[in-house]
């Protein structure tokens, strides 16, 4: 086995980081001014959810992270707390600095204090209770947050300590090796190369370094698991969570290994598991691309997360893609568009969402697909306040001299004290993206990088009214450099065209631009207060403000497309011929409704008609992926 001063020693004679493109970075949360949609998105989490965490329940009703948060009876490990609620701090600590909310913001810093004056006596970060280095590896995002913000350098005493005191045996056991994220980072920030050596070591050598004991579950994603010809499976969180290391190493080390395994591991995934929605099947575990398969709330936001870093250091406007129609897609329709209420598990094809209608294996039948604001297991409950502060974070990426428009909305950027950006935009609504430079005094140079998505033909760029003579090629970026005058005035125009796609396993779906379309199928909203068994004694802390939800179809659901329809594009939302047909429910061992998978055998009960399509991430109950019709029999 190489020795670790082995590893260091390769690393100092490797090709220097400085030969590398720079990774472009995230700012400071506090030069981010969300407008617009975006604005109103994160107001409503505000009032929703987030502004109230005693809706959540336990562990959200306690002291968060700002102390030792006690036990409520025995469900779940002692760090399930703490995971979840890192997961919930880093949400709201984001949330505050975007909303310059000092309530947020202080409540979110209170828990990074805390941290900071209680460490282990070998300068372990995190709960005494707790050896496990998992939840700290969540918890750190706040942490970075926070020195984003305003750099502290007590945050990176702290950090570099609590890294070096997680043994190399450790470092490589089952999330712990997510603890490679603040490694590599705090590396960056303090240029200690030792950092870099320990983490390249546990995760190229991981295999080697688990020795012969029998490995858990999360021990298994090793190089050589991700290369190895059989399928992935894996829990889908966990796969979300790793898939960011390799590609993180690639910009520590330089080393090309590290950048092809990253690119292989996240294309293989979505070739075994991807769906229309963006995201991936993770019923807790990998499930393959079959349309009725859910994936886990939580997975929207973490692949969201881990796709950032890889657009950072790739700089490669696919993965701004792929993170964009997560968000607006998978993501949005896993929560209510009051943020009072989420899924734990969500499909693109959901007839019913009720304490019982859970169709997926794990927790068959339960309350897992239901619109709740408590959940039997706390970790989804957490996340989701992270999906809509984690976009906002990327929208501006800073490169060396250049300001990057890597994701669009609706925002001012403060580039520097002398100049800013204004981005009007109804995007992803809309097509048109208006940017509008401010600067202080004299003309200031940068340069402005604004993204040509892969799905878009036909870009059109001007500079104060003028064409800007430069390719625009779908799946691109293009870079304006020049001296900026308040006033000078950037447009780009992005159309989207619907367009007809082929499920995997039967079926077509409907997208235009960043957006899946569904039909948002006609529901009766009741509020469920069944005390359900699973659910361990939680229950919203307010029925009335903050309801469970048992979301019902009030209307029809079972339609086919014809073989040969397309979809009619009136701007705002899509128009396309549908056939009912036979098409039943499935049922559960008591007569539970489930939402049922596309037949296989289509039989036409009436006329066709036309049907209205409306975006995902605005329904609850939604048929998204059609079965088709062969020819235009009528019954």
């Amino acid at each position: 086995m190489r020795s670790i001063r082995h590893i260091a020693v390769s690393l100092l004679i490797m090709l220097p980081v400085g030969l590398l493109a720079q990774p472009w970075e995230e700012c400071s949360l506090r030069d981010i001014e969300p407008g617009g949609w975006l604005l109103e998105k994160l107001q409503t989490q505000r009032t929703g959810l987030t502004g109230h965490p005693e809706a959540l329940s336990y562990p959200y009703n306690t002291c968060l992270w700002a102390g030792e948060i006690p036990r409520m009876g025995d469900h779940g490990r002692d760090w399930w707390r703490y995971e979840q609620t890192a997961y919930y701090t880093d949400g709201l600590l984001r949330l505050g600095y975007l909303l310059d909310d000092r309530q947020l913001i202080e409540k979110g810093e209170a828990g990074i204090g805390y941290t900071l004056e209680h460490p282990w006596e070998n300068g372990r970060l995190g709960s005494p209770l707790v050896d496990y280095t998992w939840p700290f590896a969540v918890f750190f995002r706040a942490m970075k947050a926070a020195y984003d913000v305003s750099p502290d350098p007590a945050i990176l005493q702290a950090l570099t300590r609590h890294y070096n005191s997680i043994p190399l045996a450790q470092l490589v056991r089952k999330r712990d090796i997510i603890s490679l994220e603040g490694m590599l980072w705090t590396a960056g920030k303090t240029g200690d190369k030792s950092l870099t050596a320990r983490a390249d070591s546990a995760f190229r050598m991981r295999r080697e370094l688990l020795g012969d004991r029998k490995l858990s579950r999360d021990d298994r994603v090793t190089p050589e698991f991700l290369r190895s010809p059989e399928p992935y499976k894996m829990h889908g969180v966990t796969m979300s969570e790793i898939l960011k290391l390799p590609i993180m190493l690639y910009a520590a080390t330089g080393d090309p290994w590290y950048k092809d395994l990253a690119v292989y591991s996240l294309d293989r995934l979505y070739e075994e598991d991807g769906l229309p929605d963006g995201l991936f099947t993770s019923a807790e575990w990998l499930q393959g691309r079959e349309i009725r398969h859910s994936h886990e709330t939580c997975n929207a936001v973490d692949m969201t997360w881990t796709l950032g870093y890889f657009l950072e250091i790739l700089k490669a406007p696919r993965y701004a893609d792929m993170l964009e129609k997560i968000v607006f897609n998978a993501g949005a329709g896993s929560v209510t568009a009051d943020f009072k209420a989420l899924q734990y598990y969500s499909s693109v094809n959901q007839f019913i969402a009720t304490g019982t209608s859970n169709h997926n294996k794990d927790n068959y039948c339960s309350t897992w697909m239901a619109y709740r604001p408590t959940h039997q297991t706390e970790c989804c409950a957490g996340n989701i306040h992270r999906l809509y502060p984690d976009y906002a974070a990327r929208m501006w990426l800073r490169g060396k001299k250049e300001a990057v428009a890597a994701l669009y909305g609706p925002s001012r950027f403060r580039y520097s004290d002398a100049l800013s950006f204004t981005e009007q935009t109804e995007y992803p609504y809309g097509q048109t993206v208006t940017i509008t430079a401010e600067a202080a005094g004299r003309k200031q140079r940068a340069r402005l990088t604004l993204r040509i998505p892969g799905w878009c033909t036909g870009a059109s760029l001007t500079l104060n009214g003028k064409p800007v003579r430069k390719p625009l090629a779908a799946g691109t970026f293009v870079t304006l450099n020049r001296r900026w005058a308040s006033g000078d005035k950037v447009v780009l125009t992005l159309p989207m065209k619907a367009e007809r796609n082929e499920a995997y396993g039967g079926g077509a779906w409907f997208e235009r631009g960043p957006l899946v379309y569904s039909y948002a199928i006609p529901a009766d909203f009741r509020k469920d207060t069944v005390r359900y068994a699973n659910m361990n004694g939680k229950y919203p802390a307010d029925d009335e403000a903050f309801p469970c939800w048992d979301i019902r179809p009030s209307g029809a659901w079972n339609y086919a497309v014809p073989a040969d329809a397309q979809p009619e594009d009136d701007g705002a939302h899509l128009r396309i011929p549908v056939v009912p047909i036979e098409w039943d429910w499935d049922k559960g061992p008591h007569g539970e409704l489930l939402t049922p998978d596309i037949p296989k055998n289509i039989t036409p009960t009436g006329p066709e008609q036309y049907l209205e399509l409306v975006p995902y991430g605005q329904t609850t109950l939604r048929l998204t992926v059609f079965p088709v019709l062969e020819g235009r029999n009528q019954p």
